[in-house]
C-alpha cells in the first residue's frame, strides 16, 4: 500500500476536511515534500465536498511567519502551508507541539489511543499521524490552535474523511 499525507493548514472558519487530499511520499511515511512558490503544486480543498484546489499567493508570503496563504478557486477558502513545513518541538505521550518558519507560534496535536490504531491500519505511525495533522491544521488555516485527534472531536472526522479522500485520489 502506498502511503500518503495531507498537507495541513488551518482556518479560522471551521474547516471541514472532507475533500482534498494530497499523496504521501511512500519515502516519507505520510509527509508530503515542503514547495517553494515556484515548485508549488496545487493542493486539494480541505473543505468537505469542495472539488476545487488551493493556489499559492506567492507575492503574499509573510516571511515573519514562514506561511505562504493558500486560496481555493472553487470555494474561496483560506489556508496555509509552511515553506519549511512543520517542525516537532517535543512530544510527550499523544501530545506533540510542532512549530513553522520562524514563527514563535505553535500548533498543539493530542493524538487519542483510537486515533492512533485507526491510522496504523493504513501503515502510519503517531509521530507521522501528528505531523500529518499538523500540516493539515495549517490548511484549514489554524496557525496556533490545539486539535485532538479524538472520537468525540469533530476535527476527528474531519481529518479523518481529509485523509481518505487524499489516499483515495491518490
Amino acid at each position: 500500500m502506498a502511503r500518503r499525507t495531507a498537507e495541513v493548514t488551518s482556518q479560522e472558519n471551521g474547516c471541514s476536511g472532507g475533500e482534498g487530499h494530497q499523496e504521501i511520499p511512500h519515502e516519507s511515511h505520510g509527509v508530503p515534500e515542503q514547495r517553494t512558490p515556484d515548485k508549488a503544486a496545487s493542493v486539494s480543498c480541505p473543505i468537505n465536498k469542495c472539488p476545487g484546489l488551493l493556489r499559492s499567493e506567492a507575492s503574499a508570503y509573510d516571511p515573519r511567519t514562514g506561511l505562504d496563504p493558500l486560496i481555493c478557486q472553487a470555494c474561496g477558502h483560506r489556508g496555509f502551508r509552511s515553506r519549511e513545513g512543520v517542525l516537532l518541538l517535543f512530544r510527550g505521550g499523544y501530545e506533540f507541539k510542532f512549530t513553522y518558519g520562524p514563527s514563535i507560534q505553535t500548533i498543539t496535536i493530542i493524538l487519542s489511543s483510537a486515533a492512533v490504531n485507526l491510522w496504523s491500519t493504513h501503515d502510519v505511525t503517531d509521530d507521522q499521524l501528528a505531523k500529518i495533522a499538523a500540516e493539515w491544521a495549517l490548511l484549514c488555516g489554524r496557525t496556533g490552535k490545539q486539535i485532538h485527534l479524538g472520537i468525540p472531536a469533530e476535527e476527528f472526522a474531519d481529518f479523518y474523511l481529509y485523509f481518505c479522500k487524499h489516499n483515495r485520489d491518490s
